[in-house]
């Protein structure tokens, strides 16, 4: 009988030990996952006519390092060409920097309004060790619209554009901590990180068991010290009073568009959504650009009241 309870002991024991060794690895992959690379970025904006660095490179700007509330520097570039008080705040998506924005910053611009861009946590060049898909970067998020209103006024008005992670962080930090944006725009978000990711997982691996998705999330909760269960921008979304304007393609393979539908359908007061058929993940602008435009400025008219240019100045 010992001898018995000697094989259940260690048996249990090798099990516990590759369960937590993959578990680890796998926390391990969801806070380092690898960036792109600036170069990669610009060339592939480029290439698509999304991103005009000669424009960029002439546009009025301050560059800025503004301290996150975590210890590290927010590297942000706030394009004034205006004078005007009316502002976008930009957020790129996961493993992308802040210059993958450029793209909304030529549309924004164009449209009359001055804009910030800034590259999250672990991005770019700001710092920070780790990435939580918006549980600490909503914090950052609240920095930069505080130096935002420091630096150019606290008459300024603004709304908040955010793709993939950066709608994610953007619906936390208004659902959570603040509600001074005139209006959102959230360009496929994730609606349950948990559901999120147990379904990127289950579809590249085969070793994501219940068990080991299990011991990954309470890994990773002792590693970065947040809940992935506290991610769900769905359990805050009827906190957000301002008008919102939801984008999601339908083809989009990454985060299902009906994360965005659930949203929707939970958002209380002004809303607005558009789920283009054509593009792949935060693709909507790169297959719809015209529609982009202006689903984007009859919703900013309609809900805000800002005067949109007309033409198309750049």
């Amino acid at each position: 009988m010992k001898q018995y309870k000697s094989w259940f002991f260690i048996l249990i024991l090798s099990v516990l030990t590759i369960l937590t060794s993959v578990a680890y690895y796998a926390s391990s992959q969801i806070m380092f996952f690898k960036l792109r690379e600036i170069e990669i970025i610009i060339r592939r904006e480029t290439r698509g006519k999304r991103m005009n660095l000669e424009v960029l490179k002439n546009m009025p700007k301050n560059e800025l390092k503004i301290p996150s509330k975590f210890g590290y520097d927010i590297h942000s570039t706030f394009y004034h060409p205006h004078e005007t008080n009316h502002w976008m705040v930009l957020l790129h998506g996961v493993s992308e920097n802040s210059i993958s924005s450029s793209k909304y910053v030529h549309m924004f611009t164009d449209m009359g309004y001055n804009c910030v861009v800034y590259d999250a946590r672990r991005h770019g060049k700001t710092g920070g060790i780790d990435s939580t898909y918006g549980y600490y970067e909503k914090f950052d998020l609240e920095s930069v619209i505080e130096r935002l209103k420091k630096t150019y006024g606290s008459d300024i008005r603004f709304g908040i554009h955010g793709e993939s992670m950066g709608a994610a962080t953007m619906l936390l930090y208004a659902g959570e901590l603040s509600n001074e944006a005139e209006f959102y725009i959230s360009d496929a978000s994730f609606a349950r990180f948990s559901e999120q990711l147990t379904s990127v997982y289950q579809s590249i691996s085969k070793t994501a068991t219940a068990p080991v998705l299990f011991f990954t999330y309470l890994i990773l909760k002792l590693r970065s010290h947040y809940s992935i269960y506290e991610l769900s921008p769905i359990k805050v979304i009827d906190q957000i009073e301002q008008p919102i304007l939801f984008i999601h393609s339908k083809k989009d393979k990454f985060i299902p568009y009906e994360s965005t539908l659930a949203l929707y359908k939970k958002k209380k007061g002004p809303k607005k959504a558009w789920y283009p058929e054509r593009g792949d993940h935060v693709e909507s602008f790169n297959r719809n650009q015209k529609k982009y435009r202006s689903t984007v400025q009859s919703f900013i008219e309609q809900y805000a009241g800002w005067e949109v240019r007309s033409n198309h100045e750049q």
